[in-house]
Formats: structure tokens, sequence, C-alpha cells
């Protein structure tokens, strides 16, 4: 398997396992802003990614044994479902197994741990008003789900005083990975592509950096557990879409060539699309300083750092 980076942010001993990723590189740059929210934490990130097999246990233990961080934030996962259905067995070294090890670890070290997981541990039953809570069961419908799912359970069954962060659909710059909601429209836009989007399927959307903000914050919080930390508001996937359009293109004729609603059944993909995973973030917000922002302000967020 492909190794998977780490950062070491020293002044503040905190270790960002996936740092090479969309949302690890979006909690990197968070560190080295020094913004309030980050600077109970941590001050500027200096030291270089290292490079190991996250899925190698040895390597993994010989990271951790070599860095001793006070606190820990896993970004690391397999987590294209794809990817997961065709390989249940690199998923479940990623996304279950990799979780539970660090459980271990942090009871034997005190070391904090939180852990990033997903809104797709839901999909099966559907949403409740208002979004699926912390306390609702888990009800996935792919490989990847299952494998967060499970990874969510080893964790907490080993050290409850962990923190396992379930976020929703990212979106915002994807900082060298090409990575998210926003760069897959734009990327589909700029091979002259109609973009099809979804008007059935709905999801809680977030700026990948208000993400990291919120977690970068949470690792100075005594917060465990479960947490969901999403967009305040509700939308399809073609809400999402016309957003992004409108604050990038400010042309309505455009949007209108460029974008077009489907259902998730007209596609055939495999694994099936769930059609609600929206999250209820009322814990979050009481939590947080980090502003959980609705549609149109997080659209603005995301852009202004594209």
């Amino acid at each position: 398997m492909r190794p998977l980076s780490a950062h070491y942010d020293s002044p503040s001993e905190v270790l960002v396992l996936g740092a090479s990723g969309f949302l690890g590189r979006h909690v990197v740059a968070g560190f080295s802003a020094g913004c309030r929210a980050h600077a109970r934490v941590a001050g500027l990130a200096s030291s270089p990614a290292l490079e190991a097999d996250l899925s190698d246990e040895a390597q993994l233990f010989a990271l951790l044994a070599a860095e001793r961080p006070r606190a820990l934030i896993n970004c690391a996962a397999i987590s294209a479902p794809a990817v997961c259905e065709g390989d249940p067995s690199a998923a479940a070294a990623m996304n279950t197994s990799l979780p539970r090890l660090l459980g271990e670890w942090s009871v034997e070290t005190g070391a904090r741990v939180i852990h990033v997981s997903t809104d797709l541990v839901f999909g099966g039953a559907p949403a409740p008003a208002g979004g699926f809570k912390e306390e609702d069961e888990p009800s996935p419908l792919s490989v990847y789900g299952e494998s967060k799912a499970a990874g969510e359970r080893g964790l907490l069954d080993v050290a409850p005083d962990a923190l396992v962060v379930r976020l929703p659909l990212l979106y915002g710059s994807g900082l060298g990975t090409s990575r998210g909601a926003s760069e897959d429209l734009f990327a589909t836009l700029n091979r002259g592509e109609v973009a099809r989007l979804f008007e059935d399927e709905w999801r809680t959307p977030l700026p990948a950096s208000v993400a990291a903000s919120a977690l970068i914050e949470l690792c100075a919080s005594p917060a465990r557990g479960l947490l969901h930390v999403a967009g305040a508001e509700r939308v399809s996937r073609l809400e999402l879409g016309h957003a992004l359009h409108a604050a990038r293109f400010r042309d309505p004729a455009r949007a209108a060539r460029e974008l077009m609603g489907c259902a998730r059944a007209d596609l055939e993909l495999s694994p099936p699309r769930p059609e609600d995973t929206s999250l209820c973030c009322d814990r979050a917000r009481t939590l947080l300083e980090t502003a959980l922002p609705g549609l149109e302000e997080g659209v603005a967020i995301a852009l202004a750092s594209a």
C-alpha cells in the first residue's frame, strides 16, 4: 500500500495522520495559520512530513514511539467508496484496524486521539427531521461506511475518552489533491462537460478549512465519544453545485447550460448512494468557537481560499 504521510507540529506535539490527503492538508494549513482558535494548541508548524505505511502495525507504532505526541488527529483513511468495494481488506486495515490501534496506544500513553469519521455511516435508514444525531444507530450502505462505523466502535471500545468526529461532504480548495466536491465540479466544467448532480441526495456540506479549524480546536477540548461537525443547512448535491457555480461565475445562463439535475438511480452507481445522511450538529455548536456556516457563507469561505 502507498505510504501515507504524517505531519508533526513540534510546538504543540500534535501529530496529524493522513497529512497528505485533502482534509489533512487543510489541518496542517490551519496549524500554520496560527489563528486565535488554533493558538491554544499550536504555534507555527515547522517539521517536515513523515512517511509511514499506516496499515503496517510495526511502522505505525515505530512512528508513534519516535514522535510521542500529546495529541493525534487521524485523517488517514481509504475514503473512495468504489475502492473500498473493490478491496474490503484494505478498507478494513485503514478504516477499521487503524483507529483501534490508535485507541490502544492512547490508553497506554495518555495521549488524546481525535479520529475523523463520516456521515456515510448512515444512509440505510431514513434521516430523522433535523438530521442524524450522535446517538442514532449507524446504517451504512457501503463497505466504506461499514468499515468506518466499525472503526468508530473499535476505537471507543478500547479508548472511551477518545473523540470521533463525523464529518459530511467537504468542499473547498484541494490544496493540490484535486479532491473535494468543488474541485470535482470545476474539473468537470473545465473539461467542457456538463456536470450531472443529484437532486435526490441530501447532505450537510462543510468547507474543508472549517472542518480543519474545528478539529484543531477540539485538540484542547475535553469532548469525548461521538461528535457531528457539519454545515448548518441540509442541501442536495445539485443545490451545492448551483451555489458554487454562482459564486465562481455569476452567470445564471451558463449555470443552466453546465449543471444538470439527475436522480441517483440514473447513474447506476456501485455502491448505492444514500438518499440522506444530513447531520444534526447541536452538540458541536455548544462546544465549538468555530462557526459552522450555512451554504452561502460556506461557499464564500471555500472559494475565498481556492
